[in-house]
């Protein structure tokens, strides 16, 4: 038993070392690089946008990526996602050979230098508080539980979404911020976010972050608003300079580095 434990060891480090390495990313020619772009357009600017600019996926623009340090892992991002966030895998859709184009051509986009930002991030950290931004966002611990936290939201998202987000929140809608308004038979009108539910109970948070525990039995109607949010506009809020301000600052919240 113990020699057919060896004997499987020995053909398993022997397959693995059979597997032939990626091919650097940068031997890419310019076919290659035009076929990732074909690919990239068609798959991937959905959520990084055309360029890489970024969107409801973050900016590519940039030397490193944070779960892509190498050549080998970028590939196996293309082909399989990032487990546990919202990057999906296209190993059905694109062969080995059209994944490493993808990823060649991604490697290229970090190699362009990105276009500057109108704001100045300095000045929109105290748009930020100034606004009140943080008794509904947290930001490194800081801040309320409203809205969803932002520590990270600027390797998370692209500036275009992050924009979008604030002058138009409902378009930009969050996951796990389903905004439901609740009726009791008694008239009584409750209306947040929805923390949790199951088949006799909902619990909401409100706009104040009071959670409240409703027994859908004692409900008269429950209506889950998919196109709305808590959040209000801040287009009409905001000077056009500090809107580009507080972007260009949450651009910058990439937690630790």
């Amino acid at each position: 038993m113990k020699w057919l434990s060896l004997i499987l060891v020995s053909l398993f480090a022997a397959t693995a070392a059979a597997q032939p390495a990626v091919a650097r990313l940068s031997t890419a020619g310019a076919s290659d690089l035009a076929a990732g772009q074909r690919i990239f357009d068609s798959q991937c600017a959905w959520c990084h946008g055309a360029g890489g600019t970024g969107g409801t996926g973050p900016d590519l623009r940039r030397s490193s990526l944070r779960h892509a340090a190498t050549d080998d892992a970028l590939v196996n991002i293309v082909r399989g996602g990032i487990p546990g966030t919202e990057m999906p895998g296209f190993a059905i859709a694109l062969t080995e050979r059209m994944a490493w184009q993808t990823a060649a051509y991604v490697k290229s986009i970090g190699r362009t230098k990105p276009v500057a930002l109108p704001g100045n991030a300095q000045r929109g950290a105290n748009v930020y508080d100034s606004s009140g931004c943080g008794s509904c966002h947290t930001v490194n611990g800081v801040g309320g539980i409203s809205g969803p936290e932002l520590t990270t939201i600027g390797a998370l998202r692209g500036a275009p979404y992050l924009r979008e987000s604030i002058v138009r929140p409902a378009a930009a809608h969050p996951t796990g911020y389903l905004v439901v308004r609740t009726t009791t038979k008694s008239g009584e009108e409750i209306r947040g976010v929805r923390v949790n539910e199951d088949v006799f109970w909902i619990h909401v948070r409100d706009a104040g972050g009071n959670v409240h525990a409703l027994e859908k039995s004692q409900l008269a109607k429950v209506e889950r608003q998919l196109d709305a949010s808590l959040m209000p506009s801040y287009e009409s809020r905001l000077a056009a300079s500090d809107l580009d301000d507080l972007v260009a600052y949450l651009t910058t919240l990439r937690g630790a580095q």
